[in-house]
């Protein structure tokens, strides 16, 4: 009894200074917020959608219109259809709006992640604070990004307890497709049919809301956001990834050096979740382990790395502190460290992204390799807690 109430005075003293770091970091972001103003806020393309016009057309053919707080819309129909409340406030409106639910499906998201990976309340209030420390959290703030409405609907297809719910949920989450190529590709080599023609359901749905609204063609709408994506300049160069790393390494050699990266990182995601099918794993391993291939294979910028909270949950359940050691000091380079080094001017662009690639492919080797052994012999049936979600 008294052992346990020490445990908890000195679990509170900890989170006491870390709690008021949070505090100022999200007061931080808040400001970046309305001082930038969200500039990569999907309001105008929800807006145009709503008028009948297409922002994937207006994309395409170089902004002829100079439609204010205009940003690529880089995101499937879908996405455009959900949002849809938010074409109706002004933008002053809804960045504030969308600040706030950030904040709070950052809140969700955690407890989310708490149920799935079985964290004590001290656990998870450490993870909040620290996500809420992080760069990449502030960023998201600032820029007004979908990465934790990516983050929910991801978490829920593994938390989920049913079929349905959970393809349904995967299925909002393919809006940002970019987190999708080794999910689907694990899901599939399950077997796990049902689930992804349930997910299939929200973006063919989404498709053709958006084509009675907008009149493309229909076939030409349904390309169009992919023909966005592969535009050189719809995405900035990723934080830490393959295909940026490819990208930046071949362009000056060869003349597809984009559609050649983005084939391997395809290809690499496609393996990897191959790899991981062969193995008996929980949802929450599961999780842990597509989370940062997606970030490793797929281009991603520093506010996609909200999703290394998945990792440090994991992290945080391990029982050797050696390893907790190892895959916390990974989370924490990604999260405060290396930001800071991007922010000074005493590296090489390319150099500097190859460490950041190097990194974060030792965290994917290393945690894989963790997984996996603790699981054991590899073997061809889908593991048993997936075919209890798919029943």
């Amino acid at each position: 009894m008294r052992n346990a109430w020490k445990l908890d005075r000195m679990q509170g003293a900890i989170l006491v200074p870390f709690s008021i770091a949070a505090l100022i970091s999200l007061v931080t972001g808040i400001r970046h917020a309305i001082e930038y103003h969200c500039h990569d806020l999907q309001w105008m393309g929800v807006r145009l959608v709503g008028q009948g016009i297409d922002p994937w057309q207006e994309e395409l053919a170089r902004f002829p219109h100079h439609y204010d707080h205009f940003v690529t819309p880089n995101y499937l129909h879908s996405l455009y259809l959900l949002l849809f409340p938010f074409g109706l406030l002004s933008f002053e409106s809804a960045e504030i709006v969308w600040t706030a639910a950030t904040v709070i499906l950052s809140i969700i998201c955690v407890l989310m992640l708490q149920s799935l990976f079985h964290l004590s309340r001290f656990h998870t209030l450490l993870a909040l604070c620290l996500l809420w420390m992080s760069s990449p959290f502030r960023v998201t703030l600032e820029v007004g990004q979908m990465s934790f409405f990516e983050l929910f609907f991801l978490t829920g297809a593994f938390l989920a307890a049913s079929t349905a719910l959970g393809g349904l949920s995967f299925g909002v989450s393919l809006a940002k497709y970019s987190f999708s190529p080794a999910a689907v590709m694990l899901f599939l080599f399950r077997g796990r049919l049902r689930f992804l023609l349930y997910a299939a359901v929200v973006p063919l749905v989404g498709l053709v809301g958006v084509w009675l609204l907008v009149k493309t063609p229909f076939l030409k709408l349904a390309l169009e956001p992919l023909a966005v994506s592969a535009s050189p300049t719809a995405v900035s160069p990723g934080f830490a990834d393959l295909m940026t790393l490819l990208e930046q390494t071949l362009k000056s050699h060869v003349s597809h050096a984009r559609q050649l990266a983005y084939a391997i990182g395809l290809f690499g995601s496609a393996a990897y979740a191959l790899l991981l099918s062969r193995f008996r794993l929980s949802r929450s391993a599961e999780f842990t382990l597509i989370s940062i291939a997606s970030l490793f294979f797929v281009k991603h910028l520093v506010y996609d790395y909200i999703f290394l909270v998945v990792l440090l949950c994991f992290a945080l359940t391990q029982e050797s502190r050696k390893i907790k050691g190892i895959l916390l000091g990974g989370v924490l380079t990604f999260w405060f460290l290396l930001p800071l080094l991007d922010r000074s001017s005493l590296h090489d662009t390319n150099t500097y992204l190859a460490i950041n690639c190097c990194l974060l492919a030792l965290l994917l080797i290393f945690t894989t390799y963790l997984v996996t052994k603790a699981a054991g012999a590899p073997s061809p049936v889908p593991s048993t807690e997936t075919l209890t979600t798919a029943s």
